[in-house]
């Protein structure tokens, strides 16, 4: 506001002007240099089963309910460029399928809002270890100008999260391949 004679006041769009294009331009920075420094989660656990098996039950969504702690819900096709859909703490989620190689990774990208406010890159990885088993990595890149807001959250919660979702996976995987054995060898 600038002082006119006589008391009165009046709007300074110029001053006003400048200050919401500096507020936009710290923004865009923010965003920029967030996108480029994402805040990142990797957790991984050893199951005692082939990568094949791990796959079959990793994309079973139907059976989620089951064994999953975090992922409720999950529904949608395990296909590149698909929508998925899943509810985690209340809220509903649809992201998009990046890359999916059967058997050995799954990948999407989803946001929260607009993209560049709060946005994550989730991948599943499988590795095939030597004498057997599989590396279940579960990791998330995200980004956006919220994130900076949000990182104590992601520590304390996102991450015990995904190592509770491991754990159940491994316990879920190892416990139908021993029922599997176990069937067999009554059957024989």
């Amino acid at each position: 506001m600038t002082a006119l004679p006589g008391g009165e006041r009046r709007f300074d769009w110029r001053r006003s002007g400048i200050g919401a294009v500096t507020i936009l331009a710290l923004v865009v920075i923010l965003a920029l240099w967030q996108r480029a420094h994402p805040y990142s989660i990797e957790t991984s656990v050893d199951i005692d089963a082939t990568p094949q098996h791990v796959w079959t039950t990793l994309t079973d969504f139907d059976a989620y309910s089951e064994w999953n702690p975090t992922l409720t819900g999950m529904r949608g096709e395990v296909e590149e460029d698909e929508r998925l859909a899943f509810e985690n703490d209340g809220t509903e989620f649809t992201p998009t399928v990046l890359e999916v190689d059967e058997n050995r990774l799954l990948r999407w990208e989803g946001h929260v809002g607009v993209v560049g406010i709060f946005d994550g890159e989730h991948s599943f990885t499988l590795e095939a270890l030597p004498g057997g088993g599989t590396r279940f990595t579960q990791s998330e890149q995200f980004r956006g100008v919220a994130v900076l807001f949000f990182t104590e959250t992601l520590r304390s919660e996102t991450a015990p999260s995904f190592h509770a979702m491991n754990a159940a996976l491994r316990d879920r995987v190892e416990g139908d391949r021993v029922e599997g054995e176990n069937e067999g060898a009554t059957r024989g």
